[in-house]
Order: C-alpha cells, then sequence, then structure tokens
C-alpha cells in the first residue's frame, strides 16, 4: 500500500516523542562508521585484542612463564594465514548462509512496512532494529574476514537518517522512497553477484590477502611519494579440508581457475601441476598429531603497470609453501625429529626472508627434491621445492618477494 501524506500519527510530534526517533541522530551508540573499504587494514574488526597485564609476584611470573617457541614471529603470521585458509575451508560456507538470512529477514522488514497504510515512530524502529540485527550478524560472521560490516553501518545509518529527516517534516512520499532505496540495497549485498565479487572464497581481496601479503612498497619505487601503494600479489591456496581459491589484489581479474576443468580440455595443466606439487611435499609431511595442512602458492605476478588484460597464473614462475599444523608446539618439534629421523636429510642451514632455514632433501617420487624447512610454533612449513639443489638455483625468490616472510 502506498504511503500517504495523511497516514503519519501526528507527524513530527509523533517521531519526537520517541526517544530513539528525536530530530537528531538515534541515541543508540552505534560503532564506529569511519570511513572504511574492504580490506581495509585499520578496519577495528582486525585489529588484535591486547589483553590488559595482570599483576602478580615474581613467584607467579616465573611459574607463568611460556615456554619456548621457536621462531616466534613467524609463528603468528602463519598461524593468521592458517586460520583464515581454514575459515575459508571450514566456516565460509555457513557463515554466508547465515548473513544471506538475516539481509533477507531485514529486507522483509522493510517491505512490511512499506506495505502498511501507516508510518510512525514504531515502524521506523522495526527497520532501525531489524537492520540492526542485520549489521550484528554480518559484524559476527564476517567482521574478522572481510571490511563489509563497517561501510553496512555507515550505509544503513545514512538511510535511517533521511528516512526520520523526511518523516519529520511529513514527506511521506520521500519516506518511501527512501525505504525502497533501503530494500534494493539490501537486495544488492545480499545477492549471489555481490557475494561472488566482494565476499568471494576463490578470488579473495580480504584479510587473508593482508596475511599474506609482504604490504611494502618496491625498493625501484619513488620512496617520496606517498601514493606508492605494493605491487599486487597473487597467492594459491589449499586446504585439507578438500578447499581450494586465490588471495588477490591488482587491477586486473583472474579470468579463469586453472585448476577447474575447462570446458572441451582433455588434460588440465593446473590439476597435473597440483598433483605434482602434492608429491613433491608428501616425503616431507608427518600425520603424527597434526590436525591439518595446507598449500600456499605464491606467483611471480607482473606488477600493476605491466599487467595483460587477463592474468594466466600458469605462464607465471612459482613457489609453493607446505603449512602443516600440529596440536602444539612440542608435538611439532617431534615431527621435524621424525622427518629428520626417516625421510628428510638436512644439510646446513639458509637464510631467506627474515628467518633461518633448514636445507632439507628428500625423495619425492623418482627424483631428489631440494626444498627449506622450520618450525614455527605449532607449525613446520616447508618451502621452495625443486629437483634444482639449493646452490644452483638463480633468482629463485622471485615469487616469494611479496610474501609475508618479508615483512620486516
Amino acid at each position: 500500500m502506498e504511503l500517504t501524506r495523511r497516514a503519519l500519527l501526528g507527524t513530527a510530534t509523533a517521531l519526537g516523542l520517541a526517544g530513539c526517533l528525536s530530530s537528531g541522530d538515534s541515541n543508540v551508540a552505534y560503532p564506529d562508521t569511519a570511513t572504511r573499504t574492504p580490506g581495509d587494514p585499520t578496519d577495528a574488526a582486525l585489529a588484535d585484542a591486547e589483553p590488559e597485564p595482570s599483576a602478580v609476584d615474581d613467584d607467579e611470573a616465573v611459574q607463568q612463564t611460556e615456554p619456548s617457541v621457536p621462531n616466534r614471529q613467524l609463528a603468528t603470521e602463519v598461524g593468521r594465514v592458517y586460520g583464515e585458509i581454514e575459515w575459508f575451508a571450514t566456516d565460509y560456507d555457513d557463515s554466508i548462509r547465515v548473513y544471506r538470512r538475516a539481509l533477507g529477514n531485514a529486507m522483509a522488514t522493510v517491505q512490511r512496512v512499506r506495505d502498511t497504510a501507516e508510518f510512525d515512530a514504531n515502524r521506523l524502529e522495526l527497520v532501525r532494529r531489524a537492520t540492526d540485527r542485520a549489521v550484528a550478524t554480518a559484524e559476527t560472521e564476517l567482521g574478522g574476514h572481510f571490511g563489509l560490516p563497517g561501510q553496512m553501518r555507515e550505509e544503513i545509518d545514512r538511510y535511517v537518517a533521511t528516512i526520520r529527516r523526511f518523516a519529520d517534516r511529513g514527506d511521506l512520499d520521500r519516506v518511501d522512497e527512501e525505504l525502497e532505496r533501503l530494500h534494493d540495497y539490501l537486495r544488492g549485498i545480499r545477492s549471489e553477484g555481490f557475494v561472488g565479487r566482494v565476499l568471494s572464497d576463490r578470488q579473495i581481496d580480504a584479510a587473508l590477502y593482508r596475511h599474506l601479503h609482504d604490504d611494502t612498497v618496491d625498493a625501484d619505487d619513488d620512496e617520496d611519494d606517498e601514493d606508492d601503494e605494493a605491487d599486487p600479489g597473487l597467492f594459491e591456496v589449499h586446504h585439507s579440508a578438500g578447499y581450494a581459491g586465490y588471495a588477490y589484489g591488482g587491477p586486473r581479474y583472474i579470468e579463469r581457475d586453472p585448476f577447474d576443468d575447462a570446458p572441451g580440455d582433455d588434460l588440465n595443466a593446473g590439476r597435473e601441476l597440483l598433483a605434482r606439487q602434492e608429491l613433491q611435499f608428501e616425503a616431507a609431511g608427518e600425520a603424527t598429531g597434526r590436525r591439518g595442512f595446507a598449500y600456499v602458492v605464491s606467483y611471480a605476478v607482473p606488477d600493476a603497470a605491466d599487467q595483460p588484460s587477463a592474468l594466466e597464473p600458469l605462464d607465471y614462475p612459482r613457489t609453493s609453501l607446505f603449512v602443516q599444523h600440529y596440536d602444539d608446539v612440542a608435538t611439532a618439534g617431534e615431527a621435524v625429529d621424525t622427518l629428520l629421523d626417516t625421510s628428510v636429510s638436512q644439510e646446513g642451514t639458509y637464510s631467506f626472508g627474515r628467518d633461518r632455514w633448514r636445507r632439507v632433501y628428500y625423495r619425492g617420487g623418482e627424483d631428489v627434491v631440494y626444498a627449506y624447512l622450520i618450525q614455527a610454533g605449532p607449525f613446520v612449513v616447508v618451502a621452495a621445492p625443486s629437483e634444482v639443489a639449493w646452490e644452483e638455483r638463480v633468482d629463485w625468490t622471485a615469487p616469494l618477494d611479496r610474501l609475508w616472510l618479508w615483512r620486516p
């Protein structure tokens, strides 16, 4: 039913009597709505919480001293990366379903208010409560992974404020128009197209990308230019639960997934490469006490200015990491000992990125594979497997240069 001016019960008087709908902003304290964009690392939802220090005496402090954690900083960074990959592998689908259901409920409430013959403070309150629930759900389900909830809060607050302003004036045609726009906005961010593009679990430009990427400006760039941005990175991820996707940020879209079967192709080169990678890492795996594992493949993608109109990942140099997650630090250490006692041999160490790695070799299929191994807390990471021996490699770190391993 179309709203009419006469349907406003008391116009500004009716709205003014409801405390949350006074002529200014709502008296409800909303979360910070400063302008953000999806993937903005300043998003409060992605900030690490720092617990307040507790008061303990010296004896208690000694008892509470944490056990030694090998490569603590690397362990923290690997934990963030692995946690995000695992979330996409195990929780993403359910979280998206809950998010879309909450938006559907908010849309239904907005439509019911539009269909009523009257509009007053109570009906505006229904809209506000329904949209608040949708934002809260988005924050709970997606807030630590995508920057959308902050943008939702900002957009919805703007719609509600506009509806309130025109209702105070008695202009119900504009109220109806803004309710329709709010409904369309909710429908847009709920759509499969929006989810597949902005909240994608295949081509990700969000927290996972930021955790993976070095995020430093190339040394060849003009250091005086404050607008310089880090060159784009392209990272392929696989999890033992069966998940596969990309984390990417740059001016071009990846137009096809090389690990999906292309129509008419008898052989999928991407799947062949993945099978070969798994074979190379097989001997460096230890299942005892292991919760799960993931592969990260870093590509030497062209710089933003040199990127072609379509990215072709299989055309670029790539280097892989194999991340195994164990029950605790001690179990991870035992896994390293087991590997060195059985399938893996060590020949010295080598520093790349920020840390010192073991140089190891082992049989991968019919060939000897040379790689690097390190324990980082409860994780064991094996990097850069190749049939080329370590001392004979040339520019081998190029595909890794934008990975977080180089972060200061």
